[in-house]
């Protein structure tokens, strides 16, 4: 009999699978890095042996796993098949990845947006398991979005809803690895508040961190939690950033919970702190104040869990 799910996260930095059972446990896990601007021949391979690895470590067999479910950050085709493009994985472009794992592993496989699956995940048995409308924020290399309206996914007419990393909040600002200026993932991600903290440290900012390209969003973390003055202001920064997309969330979906996810929530309330602070200051009293916001129960598992979900219900399997 069929017992487990393989939930499998591709992200710009790290790729990510998981053996899920029908609860949402997972049972093993392996984590390899992505090679970010590597050709789609090279991240397949990469994805292939990951799954034959986790097959291999757990000691199942292939007639054991019900399906993969694949969470994959950027536009997904509207049948649900083809990455069209990530843009933090610059050439990860039209993939038709769904039928590619289908052929290898001959096993049924749904392919999903990252922070969809990610949303479901924490709907499922994570931080939204009593809401019926849902948005998730996941803060990584990139900036990615799932949401639920009355307890579905919310994909939108072309299957690209969600993309909330590409909400504009200054016309003519930064630059976007999407190519379009000002988005919310050029100020608010991980990739984000590294670069404007170098910015600080090449203007003369002094700070426990030294410049160098070693600098890592965890490292001004761990700065900011030793009292380091200059890591604290620019945490504070991305919380005011981060803000303004709630606000946003709010006066347009009004959900029930919006849930933070991914690295930059080892933060705590130096981030939450000041994202709360702005959502009080500027959203409507009426669609702030039934509003959770919260960090993610499921952590960094949240993409593999929730993949393994969106598997399950499109199988019909009760999640």
């Amino acid at each position: 009999m069929s017992n487990y799910v393989i939930g499998i996260d591709l992200g710009g930095t790290n790729l990510k699978a998981g053996i899920v059972d029908k609860k949402g446990k997972i049972h093993y896990k392996l984590s390899i890095k992505t090679h970010y601007n590597a050709d789609p021949q090279t991240i397949s391979d990469q994805i292939f042996k990951l799954i034959h690895d986790i097959i291999t470590i757990a000691q199942i067999k292939t007639s054991d796993i019900l399906g993969i479910g694949f969470g994959s950050p950027g536009l997904i085709d509207k049948r649900g098949e083809t990455i069209l493009v990530s843009p933090n994985l610059p050439q990860w472009r039209n993939i038709p990845i769904r039928e590619m794992i289908t052929k290898r592993f001959v096993v049924p496989c749904v392919l999903e947006n990252d922070a969809n699956a990610a949303a479901w995940g924490e709907k499922w048995v994570g931080a939204a398991q009593e809401a019926s409308s849902v948005v998730m924020i996941t803060l990584g290399t990139g900036i990615g979005g799932g949401i639920i309206i009355d307890n579905k996914l919310w994909r939108g007419a072309n299957n690209v809803a969600g993309e909330i990393g590409h909400m504009v909040i200054q016309k003519d600002g930064r630059k976007c690895n999407c190519g379009n200026y000002g988005c919310i993932e050029a100020y608010a991600s991980a990739t984000a508040m590294v670069r404007r903290f170098k910015e600080l440290l090449k203007s003369g900012t002094v700070s426990l961190i030294k410049d160098s390209d070693e600098i890592t969003a965890k490292m001004i973390n761990d700065a900011a939690l030793q009292g380091d003055k200059a890591s604290l202001d620019i945490i504070k920064e991305t919380g005011q950033y981060l803000g303004i997309a709630l606000v946003n969330i709010m006066h347009i979906v009004n959900p029930e919970v919006i849930i933070l996810a991914g690295g930059m929530a080892a933060s705590g309330e130096l981030l939450m702190g000041p994202i709360r602070q702005l959502t009080k200051q500027k959203a409507f009293e009426a669609s702030y104040k039934d509003t959770k916001i919260v960090f993610s129960q499921l952590g960094n598992d949240a993409g593999i869990i929730g993949a393994a979900g969106c598997l399950l219900k499109e199988l019909e399997i009760s999640v």
